[in-house]
């Protein structure tokens, strides 16, 4: 699993590093995971002083890719989010994919029982 990690108007090292771990844990949701890019925004909020973040996931697994944006008012809170939210589609996806491939070997065993 390759991994990716780019900062816009961010400077906290730390939140790279935070990223890195929260990112690497998604390897264990599934097995086919190819590469994953991570960018990390820093915006001013429109009408007030304070910061917004957004954390912009994409998930590539063999024939899909999986897109998760998240923003927050800190960026650990949106690194959190939206690496649940990956970790969700994650799973869904690879439970999708066992049970056609379960499907496929029921036929498939059922077509045998009725040629014999």
């Amino acid at each position: 699993m390759k991994i990716q990690i780019t900062e816009i108007h961010i400077r906290n090292p730390k939140a790279r590093d935070y990223a890195a771990g929260k990112v690497e844990k998604l390897a264990k949701f599934h097995p086919k995971i190819e590469r994953v890019n991570v960018r990390l925004f820093g915006e001013k909020a429109h009408r007030n002083q304070q910061h917004d973040f957004t954390c912009e996931i994409e998930v590539a697994v063999r024939g899909h890719v999986f897109e998760i944006v998240h923003g927050e008012r800190s960026i650990d809170k949106a690194i959190d989010m939206a690496t649940d939210r990956a970790k969700r589609a994650l799973v869904k996806h690879k439970e999708k994919h066992i049970s056609l491939k379960h499907k496929d070997g029921v036929l498939s065993k059922l077509l045998s029982r009725l040629r014999t």
